[in-house]
Order: structure tokens, then sequence, then C-alpha cells
């Protein structure tokens, strides 16, 4: 079950909300070959700090806790379309994106009070 967190400088009305959550679960799901019925997504409004940003930019801090078995093409590539996606819908400039990943074993991934298989390449063609 990953889950992503976006602590964001940026005001988000709850509609931006559900629609960025609905955009980061499918695009999770397609970059990281999986199914969406498990991907968390919380979008935060906070006072994140970035060394080095400007007084007054935006910022967005990401935590993606994601299972192992990812490749960093795949990483990156998320990090990429986050990265994106954050400046074209909430006008957070890419150098003040920050994405952190860390990896965790399936069984760390507890849904319904059962935990998750660890991930297997391909999962998201057949299901979740």
């Amino acid at each position: 079950m990953p889950h992503l967190r976006f602590d964001l400088s940026v005001a988000v009305t709850d509609d931006e909300r559900a629609s960025f959550a609905d955009w980061v679960a499918e695009t999770y799901a397609e970059v990281m070959d999986t199914g969406t019925d498990h991907v968390g997504v919380s979008v935060v409004e906070s006072d994140p700090q970035l060394a080095g940003a400007d007084p007054g930019d935006p910022i967005a801090l990401v935590n993606a806790d994601v299972r192992v078995g990812r490749t960093v093409e795949q990483r990156h590539a998320l990090a990429r379309r986050l990265t994106d996606e954050l400046g074209d819908r909430f006008g957070v400039p890419e150098r003040t994106v920050y994405v952190v990943f860390t990896e965790h074993e399936g069984v760390d991934f507890v849904l319904g009070g059962e935990p998750l298989d660890d991930w297997d390449a391909g999962e998201g063609d057949g299901g979740d």
C-alpha cells in the first residue's frame, strides 16, 4: 500500500485535493505497474521549508513510501511526473519540489488488517 504524502505551501481546495489525489493514484499505478485500490494519498497544506528556496516560493515536499522492487527508472519517472504536475497544477517551481522515496517489504503495508504481498512486476496487468 504505497502512501504518497504531499506537504504543500500553497492553498488547495477540497475539489483540487480530490482531483490531484485521483491523478496521483492513476499515475502511480501506471508508472509503478500496479493497481489503484491500495494507493494512499495525503495532500496537506503546511509551512514546509526547503533550504535554498527564495522567500515566498511555493514548496512541495513529497514522501513516497513504496514496496521494494521498483527500479530506479520507475522511481525517477514517477518523481518527474509528480514534479511536472505540481508545477502545472499548483505553480510549484521544479527547483522547490523535493521527492523522497522510502522502500518497505510488502508485509510492512497492512490494508484492512491484512499485509500486502511483495510487489511483482506485471501485477498491474491483472489486478492489484
